[in-house]
C-alpha cells in the first residue's frame, strides 16, 4: 500500500513552469506554455494577433468605456445589416432579383472604372511626382518642366514657395537658399548662448511707450510658454529664445539673419498675448497689451512680401490676441491669412527631396513639418470655435508628415512652476503635441459629421459612424504612451499641455454624442440603442475632474483659449442633463440638483479665466443666459397643474443681488412694489408670461438672495406662493415630450446642435473698467460658494431652495481630490 503512494508521488507533484509567460497569458494570470512566437492557450483560444512578448511590445488592457463602445459598434453595425435585408427583401420583391435594382442606364458605371483607372494611373506613374524629374533627358528638361502638372515647390532665396501647374511663376528662374551655407542651421537644438557681456538688444523691436522691464518681459514669456503655447507646440521655447538671441545680438542696421522662430513680428504679438499674465496694471492695462499687437501688425507687409514660418505663427498668435479679446471674427481674418501663408509657403507638401538635392537642410524640413502641423492643429480648433470650414489641407496618407522633435532634446526638457506644488518632471511636449495631433484628425472627421446632420441623412448611417468614431477615440486613447497618458495616480500631478490633451479628448466625446443627447427609446428589435446620455455626462464629469486640478495646482487664471470652448462644452452637457431631469415623468431632484451645481461651477470658472482672457467673460454671459433660458419655463411648467389653471398669489418679481465685483449694481425692485393681484398661469400662457418678463442680461459672482420662508410657514418647510414645497414639486406624471437634443425653450428657440460657440445669442452688457483691470496676483484668490444669477424670481428661486442648500452642504468629489 505504501509502494503505491510513493508510485503515484512524482504524478502529483510540481510541474515545470516556463520561464516567461506572454503578456496576454500574464494579464490574464492564466498558464502559459512559453511557445514563441504564438504559445499554445492562444493559438487555441483565438487570439494568436494578441500574443506578444517582451515589455515593450505589451499591451494595455483595453478599458471598460472602449468595451461599451465595442458593444455599441455591434448593435449599430447589427441594426444596419436588419435595415440591409429589409431593403434587400423589396428589391427582391419589386424588381424580381437583386440585380433588378441596379440602374439601367450603363453610362453612370461607365464613368467610375475611368476614374479608378486615372487615380492608379497618377499612382502608378513615376512623372506626376515632384521627385521624378531624372526620368527624363537632360535635352527635354525645359520641356518638361513647361508640361509637368504637379510640380509645385519652387525656391524663392531661403525659402520654398508653392505655385500650381496653371501659375507662371514656378518657371522663374530659382535662387539658391543661402541657408544651405550656414552649417548651424543643420541643426535643431538649443544654441549655447553668447557671453553675458555681449550685445543684446531684447526690446529692440517692442514699443517704448509700455514700461516693460527686462525681467517682467522674461517672466511673462516662461508663462505663456508654460501654460499657453505648450498646448498645440504654437511655439518652441528653445528654437524661440535661440532665435531670438541671433537676431538681437547684431547691432542696428548690420544685416539681420532671417529666422525661421523669431521675427519682430512674432516678438510683439507673443507679448501683446503674455502681458494678459503681468501682475502689473499698467501692462496689463488693454491699453498697453494693444501697442504691442498695433507694433506687430505694422510688420505684416514688409514680413508677408518674403514669407517665412515666423510670419505664419506670427499671423496666429495675432489671431489669438483678438480671440482672447471676445474679437472671433477678426481673430479668424487674422488666421486666414496665416493659413494663407503657410499655403503660399507649400506646408502640407513633403520636400525631402529638396533635401537629398542640397537645395534646403533637413533642419529647413523640421521647421517646415512642425508648422504645417501646428497650423493644421489650430485650423481645426479654430473651426471648433467658430463652427466653420477647416482652410488647412488634411496630410495626405500617401506622403505623410512626420511630426518633429518626438524623443528629441526638446521633448526630454524638464518642466517645472515653482508656484505649484508638482514635482519638476520631463515635459514629453512634443510627444504630447503629436498625440493631440492625431486626435485633432478625429475632431476634424467629428466636425465633418456635425455639418452633415439634418441634411437627409438617416438616423441608422448616423448611429454607425458614431459607434465608429467612438471606437476611434477609445483606440487612440489605448494607444497613448505611459510617458503622455494619464491615469488615476498620475493625474493629480499632471501638467498643463497633458490635462489639455486629455480634457480635449473627453471634449470630442461631447460633441460626438451631444447631438443625440436624449433618453433612450424602445426599439422594436432586442438591440438597445447606445446611451449617448451616460457618454456625455461621464465626459463632462471628466473635465470637471481635470479642470479641479488645473485650478488646485496652477489656477485657471493661466490657460489657453481653447480651454475656455471645453468649459462651455461640458457646462452645456449640464445644462442639458438639467432640462433632461425636468422632461420626463417624474422629476429627478438628484439629477438636477448635481447638473445645476457642475453648471454653476463652469461659469465660475470661466469667470476665473476671464481674470486673463476676456472672452471668458463673454462665454460665461453665454452659459449663463443658456441655462437661464432652458430651465426657467420648464421649472414653472413642473410647478402647476397642465390640466387646470392654478391661482398663484402675491408673485413677487423682486430680485435682490449683492454688489459684485464686475462693477454690476443691485437691482433697485424691492418687494412692496412686486405685483400684488393674483395670477392665472397655464401651460400655454407660461411661455407667454415668461417672454413678458424683463430679462437681467447680468452675470457674475453675485450671490443670489434666497427668499425667507415666510413666519407662518411649518419649521423646516418652505412655502410657495401660500403652498407647501413639497406639495408643488411633487412627482407629477407628465411628460413634456422633450425629446431631441433640440431642448428648445417654450418660445421656441433651440439649443444648437453645433459644436462651436453660440456667438449669436444675447449677451450681457460689457463688464466695468474695475473687472477689466483684472484682479492683482499677490491677492489670494479663495472660491466662494454662489448661486447662480439667473434672473429668477424671489418665488422661483423659493421652488430651487432646497435643492441648492442640499447641494452646497457638500463638497464637490473633484474638490475633495
Amino acid at each position: 500500500m505504501k509502494e503505491g503512494k510513493q508510485r503515484a508521488k512524482p504524478e502529483s507533484s510540481r510541474g515545470t513552469y516556463t520561464k516567461q509567460a506572454c503578456n496576454h497569458c500574464r494579464r490574464r494570470k492564466s498558464k502559459c506554455d512559453g511557445k514563441i512566437p504564438v504559445c499554445g492557450p492562444c493559438n487555441d483560444t483565438g487570439r494568436a494577433s494578441e500574443c506578444t512578448w517582451g515589455k515593450e511590445t505589451a499591451k494595455k488592457a483595453r478599458t471598460q468605456q472602449h468595451f461599451e463602445s465595442l458593444v455599441n459598434r455591434i448593435q449599430t453595425l447589427e441594426l444596419r445589416v436588419r435595415e440591409l435585408e429589409g431593403e434587400l427583401d423589396n428589391c427582391r420583391r419589386y424588381h424580381g432579383g437583386v440585380n433588378g435594382c441596379a440602374p439601367s442606364d450603363g453610362a453612370g458605371p461607365s464613368f467610375v472604372p475611368s476614374t479608378v483607372t486615372a487615380s492608379k494611373r497618377e499612382e502608378e506613374d513615376p512623372n506626376l511626382h515632384d521627385d521624378s524629374d531624372s526620368g527624363s533627358d537632360n535635352q527635354d528638361a525645359d520641356i518638361d518642366n513647361l508640361i509637368a502638372p504637379t510640380r509645385h515647390l519652387v525656391l524663392r532665396e531661403s525659402h520654398l514657395e508653392l505655385y500650381g501647374p496653371t501659375s507662371i511663376f514656378r518657371l522663374a528662374p530659382e535662387r539658391a537658399s543661402p541657408s544651405t551655407d550656414d552649417p548651424s542651421r543643420d541643426s535643431q537644438e538649443p544654441a549655447p548662448l553668447a557671453d553675458t557681456t555681449s550685445y543684446f538688444d531684447w526690446s529692440r523691436h517692442l514699443p517704448p511707450e509700455v514700461p516693460l522691464s527686462r525681467a517682467e518681459h522674461d517672466r511673462l514669456l516662461d508663462l505663456l510658454f508654460k501654460f499657453f503655447a505648450c498646448w498645440g507646440l504654437r511655439i518652441v521655447p528653445q528654437l524661440f529664445l535661440r532665435d531670438m538671441h541671433r537676431s538681437l545680438s547684431h547691432p542696428p542696421g548690420a544685416p539681420v539673419p532671417e529666422t525661421a522662430h523669431y521675427s519682430p513680428m512674432l516678438h510683439n504679438a507673443i507679448i501683446a498675448l503674455a502681458t494678459a499674465f503681468s501682475d502689473d496694471p499698467r501692462i496689463r492695462d488693454p491699453a498697453a497689451r494693444e501697442r504691442f499687437a498695433t507694433k506687430a501688425k505694422n510688420y505684416i507687409e514688409s514680413e508677408c512680401e518674403k514669407p517665412s514660418i515666423s510670419v505664419v505663427n506670427a499671423l496666429s498668435t495675432i489671431a489669438s490676441f483678438h480671440s482672447s479679446r471676445g474679437e472671433q471674427t477678426l481673430g479668424f481674418m487674422y488666421f486666414g491669412m496665416s493659413g494663407r501663408v503657410s499655403q503660399a509657403l507649400g506646408l502640407g507638401f513633403d520636400c525631402s527631396p529638396w533635401v537629398k538635392a542640397g537645395l534646403i537642410t533637413h533642419a529647413d524640413m523640421i521647421d517646415r513639418n512642425w508648422a504645417y502641423w501646428v497650423t493644421f492643429s489650430q485650423d481645426i480648433c479654430w473651426s471648433l470655435y467658430v463652427g466653420r470650414d477647416c482652410c488647412v489641407s488634411p496630410p495626405s496618407d500617401k506622403r505623410p508628415i512626420p511630426i518633429p522633435f518626438v524623443g528629441s532634446e526638446i521633448d526630454r526638457m524638464p518642466w517645472s512652476y515653482g508656484p505649484a506644488k508638482v514635482p519638476a518632471q520631463t515635459s514629453y511636449v512634443a510627444s504630447t503635441f503629436a498625440a493631440s495631433c492625431e486626435l485633432l484628425r478625429i475632431a476634424r472627421r467629428i466636425m465633418d459629421f456635425l455639418n452633415a446632420l439634418g441634411c437627409g441623412t438617416r438616423r441608422e448611417s448616423n448611429l454607425s459612424l458614431v459607434s465608429e468614431i467612438d471606437i476611434q477615440l477609445n483606440d487612440w486613447k489605448d494607444s497613448l504612451s505611459p510617458e503622455v497618458d494619464l491615469t488615476a495616480a498620475s493625474r493629480q500631478n499632471g501638467i498643463p499641455h497633458k490635462l489639455m490633451l486629455h480634457m480635449s479628448y473627453w471634449w470630442l466625446f461631447i460633441l460626438l454624442h451631444r447631438p443625440f443627447y436624449r433618453r433612450s427609446r424602445p426599439h422594436t428589435s432586442n438591440i438597445s440603442e447606445i446611451d449617448h446620455v451616460k457618454l456625455v455626462n461621464r465626459a463632462a464629469e471628466n473635465i470637471m475632474v481635470l479642470l479641479g486640478i488645473w485650478q488646485e495646482k496652477y489656477t485657471l487664471r493661466y490657460v489657453p483659449v481653447t480651454l475656455i470652448q471645453i468649459i462651455f462644452c461640458a457646462g452645456t452637457s449640464f445644462v442639458l442633463s438639467a432640462v433632461h431631469a425636468t422632461s420626463g415623468p417624474r422629476l429627478g431632484r438628484v439629477a438636477l440638483s448635481t447638473a445645476l451645481s457642475h453648471a454653476e461651477q463652469c461659469i465660475h470658472y470661466l469667470n476665473q479665466c476671464g481674470r486673463s482672457w476676456e472672452c471668458a467673460n463673454i462665454v460665461g454671459d453665454i452659459l449663463s443666459n443658456v441655462l437661464h433660458a432652458q430651465l426657467k419655463p420648464r421649472l414653472l411648467l413642473r410647478a402647476v397643474d397642465p390640466t387646470s389653471a392654478l391661482p398663484i398669489a402675491a408673485i413677487d418679481c423682486s430680485r435682490g443681488y449683492e454688489h459684485d465685483q464686475r462693477g454690476s449694481q443691485p437691482s433697485s425692485a424691492s418687494p412692496a412694489s412686486a405685483s400684488t393681484g393674483d395670477a392665472h398661469i397655464t401651460p400655454s400662457s407660461a411661455g407667454e408670461w415668461y417672454a413678458g418678463a424683463p430679462a437681467q442680461q447680468e452675470w457674475g459672482p453675485p450671490l443670489a438672495t434666497l427668499p425667507d420662508p415666510p413666519a407662518s410657514a411649518p419649521a423646516g418647510q418652505t412655502l410657495f406662493c401660500g403652498a407647501p414645497y413639497d406639495t408643488l414639486l411633487r412627482d407629477i406624471d407628465m411628460d413634456l415630450n422633450f425629446t431631441n437634443m433640440d431642448l428648445g425653450i417654450v418660445g421656441g428657440q433651440p439649443l444648437s446642435n453645433q459644436p462651436y460657440m453660440a456667438f449669436g445669442l444675447p449677451l450681457a452688457p460689457p463688464p466695468g473698467a474695475a473687472h477689466a483691470q483684472g484682479a492683482p496676483y499677490d491677492v489670494p484668490f479663495e472660491p466662494q460658494p454662489q448661486h447662480v444669477a439667473l434672473d429668477f424670481s424671489s418665488e422661483e428661486l423659493a421652488v430651487m431652495d432646497q435643492i441648492l442648500r442640499q447641494q452646497f452642504a457638500h463638497p464637490m468629489p473633484f474638490q475633495q481630490a
